[in-house]
């Protein structure tokens, strides 16, 4: 009877863990988590169905403390001003009599969800709300041993409403499993700098230097935008939608209608009108070069980029909370969960500091930068967990560092299968810190 309840309970998680996913196999044609639709799909990719299984933890050896952090679940597009161009451009299009028999249609598509999607810009959708919740009831369940056991948990994320409902509702499906669990939550602006150094407020990087690899003055600004003229051709795309390319370019500027409309097609997967498609709009080399070009934005502000990598060391700040935090609970007699509510771009920072697979490698030019980062990786309501397990001669703590929650090696030495002793991890990475911090101080 346990093995059949436990089955069904594994069948539940995983059904509303696909959220609009469950409801068709395929999104236009291509089928949800193949690489292809991943690299499209960019930081908008649904989280990816995860493995229950947690197992191999040394013989001897108990998890005693979970140190977590998650980004948080899906979300409408950042900018209202997105969903507002797609719609004036095909409106006007539409009342001027300039759209294809096949603009209509996508006009008449995108007409019947707008009001759906207007102003709800940078706001967590439903589905974004389900996703931690099945993260919480999976790791509730993978580790009886410290949630069985009276544990310390602290919850803390920084101050948007899409990570603060995110926290609220790991929170809550933790509870739901066990309404004796005593659950600290903080939302305060005092700890961002442990959970997003790159915010204003953490006031750890100078206004000069943080202008000069994001916003509009950002050094790789010009260079980026002569690539995209170079690498994305409207035209073919445009001459879809509309009868008259001459128009088009005086009501705007076709490349960013794209690219916006790109944005909706992308993201539609992760909120309630997953029904709707429009990657039909697009060839698959277009939307290639569109991820492409999105995905060097990612590179350029939160990874190496071609400055010295001096963004991601910033993020210091983070590895140091998350050791210091270590040291903590491992010296309490309690089992302990620290659960921390953040964004992809601190985790792609962090990555590229600790010098993790995948965020390591370096590109010299944006036509490389394909190669060597992928910002897929970070999905919506992406996490990584560092689950410690004591035991062994001399009570020894081992650790293992979780991507999505899928085992992911780190460059240290091994201890079995992706098991690393937390005196390594320790040692490397507070010689990161401390190296980061010294850089830092003298290159000012």
């Amino acid at each position: 009877m346990n093995k059949l309840l436990s089955a069904l309970s594994v069948l539940i998680l995983a059904l509303l863990a696909a959220g609009c996913a469950s409801d068709s196999e395929k999104f236009n044609g291509m089928r949800v988590g193949t690489p292809q639709f991943e690299e499209y799909a960019g930081v908008y990719r649904l989280y990816p169905a995860a493995d229950l299984r947690r197992g191999d933890c040394p013989k001897g050896y108990k998890p005693v403390y979970i140190s977590h952090y998650g980004r948080h679940g899906s979300r409408y597009l950042i900018y209202d001003s997105q969903y507002v161009q797609v719609a004036d451009v095909l409106k006007k299009a539409y009342e001027d009599g300039k759209l294809t028999a096949f603009g209509k249609d996508v006009h008449d598509r995108y007409m019947s969800i707008y009001p759906q999607l207007k102003g709800r810009a940078d706001e967590l959708t439903q589905i974004g709300m389900k996703q931690p919740r099945v993260i919480a009831k999976r790791m509730y369940h993978s580790y009886p041993e410290i949630f069985g056991a009276d544990p310390v948990i602290e919850a803390y994320t920084t101050m948007t409403g899409r990570t603060m409902l995110t926290m609220a509702g790991f929170c809550e499906s933790l509870k739901e499993e066990d309404p004796e669990l005593n659950i600290f939550q903080e939302a305060t602006i005092l700890n961002i700098r442990k959970l997003n150094p790159y915010h204003a407020a953490a006031n750890v990087i100078p206004e000069e230097e943080r202008a000069s690899f994001k916003g509009p003055k950002a050094t790789w600004l010009e260079g980026y935008k002569a690539y995209m003229e170079e690498v994305i051709d409207p035209s073919a795309f445009i001459s879809r939608l509309f009868t008259d390319a001459e128009y088009v370019s005086e009501i705007c500027v076709p490349s960013e209608f794209m690219r916006n409309l790109r944005y909706v097609a992308i993201h539609l997967q992760g909120t309630d009108q997953c029904s709707t498609s429009f990657t039909d709009v697009f060839t698959d080399e277009e939307l290639a070069v569109l991820w492409e070009c999105d995905n060097i934005t990612y590179y350029m502000e939160k990874g190496h980029g071609f400055n010295s990598s001096r963004c991601p060391i910033y993020s210091y700040h983070m590895l140091e909370a998350l050791i210091e935090d270590a040291e903590k609970a491992l010296a309490s007699d309690s089992p302990t969960v620290h659960l921390r509510f953040g964004h992809d771009g601190c985790m792609i920072a962090l990555f590229a500091l600790m010098d993790v697979e995948g965020w390591n490698a370096h590109a010299e030019t944006f036509a490389e930068i394909k190669n060597v980062f992928a910002n897929w990786r970070t999905p919506m309501a992406a996490n990584f967990q560092m689950v410690f397990y004591r035991g062994g001669a001399g009570n020894d703590v081992l650790m293992r560092f979780y991507l999505n929650e899928e085992p992911y090696p780190l460059p240290l030495e091994e201890v079995g299968n992706m098991f690393y002793r937390w005196s390594d991890f320790k040692q490397v990475y507070m010689d990161k810190v401390r190296w980061a911090a010294g850089y830092l101080a003298r290159s000012r």
